[in-house]
């Protein structure tokens, strides 16, 4: 992760914050471009959305990290790293929960967790969106370039649609 990567939350192992709570585990150093945010969320979690910041990109097609090409929820392209760029843990299941990529630059988005893979290009805009019902359990998410060069800053909001 590059030094102007911001983080929007207060981080600590086992912090605990607002009454249903965002449990966030802290900040864990990968080799090489990534550092990955983990955040873990419950029913009726603050603040909604819960927005991350980061530098999305890399030198693989998406398709070939996650082995799918198309998903339920659109095909897997662009470019991303082998390390995911968040990883979300939801505690409890969500019946409407959306994870939303917002950039300047054109995304993709890819989520690999319980139950499989899904994938978006453009959700509306050039900005990928994934919304539905969701599993409880560990998901690593990757926020993609749709082409190879580009290392798109973006911001990703986890939004509980029925909180």
């Amino acid at each position: 992760m590059s030094s102007t990567r911001s983080v929007a939350f207060l981080v600590a192992a086992g912090l605990m914050f607002g009454s249903a709570g965002v449990l966030l585990e802290g900040l864990q150093r990968l080799p090489a471009e990534a550092q990955v945010d983990f955040v873990t969320l419950a029913n009726g979690f603050t603040p909604n959305p819960t927005v991350l910041k980061g530098v999305g990109g890399g030198d693989r097609v998406a398709e070939t990290v996650v082995n799918t090409r198309q998903s339920l929820t659109g095909p897997c392209l662009g470019y991303i790293s082998v390390n995911p760029n968040e990883e979300v843990t939801l505690q409890t299941a969500f019946s409407n929960l959306e994870i939303r990529v917002e950039s300047a630059l054109d995304t993709t988005l890819i989520v690999e967790g319980p139950g499989g893979v899904w994938c978006n290009d453009d959700s509306g805009s050039h900005n990928p969106a994934i919304a539905g019902e969701w599993l409880a359990g560990s998901y690593r998410v990757w926020v993609g370039a749709y082409r190879a060069k580009d290392k798109p800053d973006y911001e990703l909001s986890i939004l509980d649609r029925l909180p």
